[in-house]
């Protein structure tokens, strides 16, 4: 499956493309020092060679706080996961037309491969030329405030690394040629969208993993051997356990009765043979001895196409709260339908599950169209009221709420909503909502 997604933002494009300028000036400017050819001239070419290089680190130092404040850099964390896959791919895969290996995502930009090379130019190539570089300008200016025998050594240095430095462009504006079209990575970098691959099981999963990571939804990941591997907040909140550390690496049974044991363990294998639980009512233990009650969604945790452990999310039976009827028979009954808004509102993605309870067909149909389309004039006022709160951090779980379908007729949901973040800044919604039975009357 195909979609169409924002992987480059507005900041990572201009990175991109002054550095790519900068980095073409710096060598023509750089190879004319050397004696390669001449058209400024040799004064000209070192006093631009030089201001090219200033304005180059300025850039580097913009983009590491833009790398650090948005998190972007867990995107250069090297990995050994698919690379010879990869390696195969790029010498010969990609003249056989076979698939490749890795799909790329918002949250993953990166084939391993990439990582490994990117991660060594910002640690190695880049740093050698930023330092080879000041050692060059502070001896040649006047006033030196640096004294450096061998000079020709680090002059063999810093050309070394520019012919690195080209290699890689090289490399890398052949291999955007070899994409869906010989442009399609090329218009990418300038829009910032691009048509990518995905798996909808996947992207499913991914979507949930990140919808329920700041929202009330608890989320579990076991191995298949019922070690608990992964929790997030919400599922230490419902088991009262305050310390992570003493829940991960332990087996699930410390988190059930004695008498629940058995029948808790055959549902789980079966999903570790490929079935798929939804809506299950389960007792849990918590770490104070008391003892809860949570509806339970269990999937299979595929690896390398064979089913490697269990994840899933829990929510909580409040006998007090009003909506616990609607949310049991909604989790019960049906699919979660995820969504997904940018800050002024436009919907980015839904699941096939949003997309059935409103009659839509396919995501084309409901994405870049702003929220509103979604709800009667009634209610309309209603979602920007929470959407509103929700963009102040608010988190807004188990609100009644009347859709709009495609064909112009309503349902009825019980709608989760979630900040999604930045780094530290709120760049939009997304949640769940859960189909009610006719049966309930808001």
């Amino acid at each position: 499956m195909k979609k169409s997604a924002y992987i480059y933002r507005g900041f990572e494009r201009f990175w991109h493309w002054s550095q790519a300028l900068l980095i073409f000036f710096l060598a023509l400017t750089g190879f004319e020092m050397h004696g390669s050819f001449k058209i400024f001239g040799f004064e000209n070419v070192v006093r631009w060679h030089n201001l090219a290089a200033w304005a180059f680190l300025v850039l580097i130092v913009f983009a590491i706080f833009w790398h650090f404040v948005t998190g972007e850099w867990k995107q250069y964390i090297p990995t050994t996961k698919f690379i010879k896959a990869q390696i195969d791919y790029y010498l010969t895969g990609i003249f056989r037309g076979a698939p490749h290996p890795t799909h790329k995502t918002v949250y993953n930009k990166f084939n391993p491969l990439q990582r490994l090379i990117y991660l060594g130019l910002k640690l190695l190539v880049i740093p050698v030329q930023v330092i080879t570089g000041i050692i060059y300008m502070t001896y040649i200016y006047p006033n030196e405030t640096l004294h450096v025998e061998g000079l020709g050594n680090i002059a063999i240095l810093h050309t070394f690394g520019a012919f690195i430095l080209m290699a890689f462009v090289i490399a890398h504006v052949y291999l955007t040629t070899t994409g869906d079209t010989p442009a399609s990575a090329i218009k990418a970098m300038i829009t910032g969208w691009e048509e990518i691959n995905v798996d909808e099981n996947e992207e499913r999963l991914k979507n949930l993993h990140k919808a329920v990571d700041k929202s009330v939804a608890g989320y579990y990941r076991l191995r298949s051997s019922g070690i608990i591997e992964d929790v997030n907040d919400a599922w230490l909140g419902m088991y009262k356990c305050s310390d992570r550390s003493k829940i991960i690496g332990q087996h699930f049974s410390i988190t059930r009765n004695e008498a629940d044991l058995d029948s808790f363990a055959k549902q789980l294998n079966k999903v570790l043979k490929g079935d798929i639980l939804t809506g299950v009512t389960v007792r849990r233990k918590c770490m104070d001895g008391s003892f809860g009650y949570h509806i339970l969604s269990a999937n299979p945790v595929y690896t390398e196409g064979r089913i490697s452990g269990v994840e899933g999310f829990i929510i909580n039976i409040d006998q007090k709260e009003e909506s616990r009827e609607y949310l049991y028979s909604a989790v019960k009954n049906s699919g979660a339908g995820y969504y997904r808004l940018d800050s002024d509102g436009i919907i980015e993605t839904v699941n096939d599950a949003w997309l059935k309870m409103y009659k839509y067909n396919t995501t084309d149909e409901i994405t870049g169209k702003h929220f509103s389309i979604t709800r009667p004039v009634t209610e309309i006022v209603k979602l920007e009221e929470t959407f509103a709160k929700v963009m102040q951090g608010e988190i807004i779980s188990g609100a009644l709420a009347i859709r709009i379908c495609k064909d112009g007729t309503t349902g009825k949901h019980i709608l989760s909503a979630n900040p999604v973040y930045e780094g530290n800044k709120i760049i939009g919604m997304e949640g769940f909502i859960l189909d009610i039975n006719e049966e309930f009357t808001l």
